[in-house]
């Protein structure tokens, strides 16, 4: 059985799908089938009308010619010019009537009452009713007519009657039938056409709106677009867009932070590395020389060893962030902790005309990693003291809640700008200008390590508070 060759159809999308430089915009796709459809409906329902229009008009001739064959026939009175005119007027029709002997006795046509050719009724075909197109034409001084001949009586004389209708009449009666429709039809078109073709170009306008912003997104430029004002797909879209912008953007921030931050732990950890050596060789040479040179008041050379000391954890806790380098951690009860912090920041408060007050509860509570939380909150400590500035107050509290210590450290100072409060715990993120945003980094990761959390708390002063399980 021979194998029927593909229909063409077929083959044009199969052209359009195998061939990547033949571009079909969507504007075209919902275009062209629209207007075939649009145009293929106007213009059955134009032809239609104007056959429906045409059909009308031959039977209503053909119902105003039956009236008057019928008013004819049955008629006695005798074919006068005068009712030849009247019958003229009612039908549109010219007529004319033969006597017995076969010569015109009247006529509404003018150049036949005065033509020298003589005509006769016995050449005429009868007269049919049934359609005007199938009747006998019969032209004269240039003019085509649909002829038929009827008989009738007047008195006792038979005369033939030749009913004559222009059939120019008939052409301008149904030219003028078939007129409306075709030009509405038409002008249906037109205007469908027009209005297809401003809808198509509005939605590609909107689809180009869209691709343009994604372009934009493609390029870098993760800025939002306006949101369009119809509300329907392509709004849902662009909407989604948006969103996928803002993903955009705070992804490619994070990588770019991500690489900054990358490059600045290296730095810093080398850096924290050659200065732990040079605090511990610090504070090893501050030792032997109390040893050495032993007074009867070494406070202050206490306080600077407690200094360097606390010093070299922070630098530990860094090492510990940036490269992941710990030591095995010493562990001593929260409150000997928060004295030791108390007391390396109470001369420093002093010093910068800083009030500081403490409401502190007692807590039993073993501390796992001391060293890593003496650093976190003398950090917190230190920025609260610069924050408040001379004049200003920083308050240390403490508590339970629910299973957990509770440590606050507050001050009255301006606080941290709202675009960095979700960010402020992000290692080189900061509101100094000389400052390196490693403090509150580090004190979150003392707080994860003890397996509690800080929190930043802005309700007219600003709080940091440390939540450390039972």
């Amino acid at each position: 059985m021979a194998k029927k060759p593909p229909r063409r159809c077929c083959r044009i999308v199969n052209t359009w799908e195998q061939d990547p430089f033949m571009r079909w915009p969507i504007r075209n796709q919902i275009l062209l089938p629209f207007l075939m459809i649009q145009i293929g409906t106007v213009f059955v329902v134009a032809i239609s009308s104007a056959w429906f229009a045409v059909r009308q008009v031959d039977q209503e001739i053909i119902a105003r010619m039956e009236n008057v064959l019928s008013t004819l026939e049955t008629a006695t009175y005798p074919m006068t010019p005068a009712i030849l005119e009247q019958l003229k007027q009612f039908s549109e029709a010219d007529f004319v009537v033969f006597n017995q002997n076969d010569e015109v006795s009247g006529t509404t046509l003018v150049e036949m009452a005065s033509n020298e050719h003589r005509l006769s009724a016995k050449s005429l075909t009868p007269y049919d009713r049934n359609s005007l197109e199938q009747r006998t034409l019969f032209e004269f001084q240039g003019r085509r007519y649909f002829a038929g001949l009827i008989s009738k009586r007047s008195g006792v004389r038979t005369e033939s009657v030749l009913v004559l209708y222009p059939e120019s009449e008939w052409a301008v009666e149904r030219w003028q039938a078939i007129f409306p429709p075709v030009f509405i039809g038409g002008l249906l078109l037109i205007l469908t056409i027009f209005a297809s073709l401003w809808i198509s170009q509005r939605i590609a306008r909107r689809i180009q709106t869209v691709q343009h912003q994604v372009a934009r997104l493609a390029g870098g430029n993760y800025s939002a677009s306006p949101k369009p004002a119809i509300n329907d797909e392509l709004q849902d879209l662009a909407e989604d867009l948006n969103q996928l912008s803002v993903v955009l953007d705070q992804s490619m921030k994070s990588v770019r932070s991500n690489e900054r931050s990358s490059m600045l732990a290296q730095l810093s950890g080398g850096l924290a590395h050659q200065l732990r050596n040079s605090l511990t060789g610090a504070r090893v040479s501050i030792q032997l020389h109390q040893r050495r040179c032993a007074t009867g008041n070494d406070e202050a050379i206490a306080v600077a060893i407690r200094q360097l000391t606390l010093t070299e954890e922070q630098i530990k806790a860094l090492l510990r962030l940036t490269r992941g380098e710990s030591d095995k951690p010493e562990s001593d009860q929260l409150d000997q902790i928060l004295n030791d912090v108390i007391s390396l920041v109470q001369p420093m408060c002093e010093h910068h005309k800083t009030r500081f007050t403490s409401d502190r509860l007692e807590i039993d509570q073993e501390i796992r990693d001391a060293n890593a939380l003496r650093g976190a909150l003398l950090n917190l400590l230190l920025n609260a003291i610069e924050a408040a500035g001379p004049g200003g107050e920083v308050s240390v509290s403490t508590g339970v809640d629910s299973g957990f210590a509770l440590i606050e450290i507050s001050d009255n100072g301006p606080g941290v700008p709202e675009e960095l409060t979700e960010e402020i715990f992000h290692p080189f993120v900061t509101t100094k200008k000389e400052g390196v945003g490693l403090g509150l980094a580090l004190a979150r990761q003392a707080a994860q390590d003890c397996e509690g959390s800080l929190t930043l708390i802005q309700n007219g002063r600003t709080r940091f508070q440390l939540k450390i399980p039972l």
